[in-house]
């Protein structure tokens, strides 16, 4: 019950900050928001940045008096979606969910990224924080990460390690553990 509503509380805070902040994108405009504003998510329908902006999306349209329309667009590696909200005219009536992974991962894996997220974005609120664990199987025999170690050395190539996706936290933070630890796991 209290992790819920911890959450709950969490998004409507990020609303309040994200709303404050949409406030100054048009000071002179006394009548900002005079319009829907359209929410891009580079990500698809259902997945986790999808129901956080949906969740923010109903609480600022709630806050601001307007609707908050939410527009995924996925794929590329949040590229695409990003991309259009880097074209989008600089009105205050496009944003877009931005994270490590489209602000600055991309830049370094990719030879060509369709935008400069320096100098075509501007950010405007933080929305939260997500961490990255490191849990196995019940039945592997290991209890401990010097453990998990130990047997991947032994066992090179037969763990797996899974991310949601190439390019990922998960996935870099996964070949990062490889790297510092000498083993071999299959992504």
């Amino acid at each position: 019950m209290f992790k819920q509503f911890a959450k709950l509380e969490i998004i409507r805070l990020a609303a309040l900050a994200l709303g404050a902040c949409l406030g100054w994108v048009a000071p002179a405009a006394a009548q900002y928001p005079a319009k829907p504003i359209r929410f891009i998510v580079p990500y698809a329908p259902g997945s986790s940045p999808d129901a956080i902006c949906r969740l923010i999306g109903a609480e600022l349209a709630k806050q601001m008096g307007q609707q908050f329309v939410i527009d995924n667009k996925p794929g590329a590696s949040a590229m695409i979606g990003t991309e259009l909200a880097a074209r989008a005219a600089p009105d205050g009536y496009t944003i877009v969910y931005a994270n490590i992974g489209t602000l600055a991962i991309n830049q370094s894996l990719f030879s060509k990224v369709p935008y400069n997220a320096e100098k075509d974005l501007t950010p405007i609120g933080l929305l939260g924080f997500v961490q990255n664990g490191l849990v196995v199987r019940n039945d592997l025999p290991v209890k401990s990460v010097k453990e998990l170690i130990d047997y991947a050395k032994r066992n090179p190539g037969k763990l797996t390690m899974a991310s949601s996706g190439n390019g990922t936290t998960g996935h870099l933070g996964g070949e990062l553990f490889k790297a510092m630890t000498g083993t071999y796991m299959v992504h």
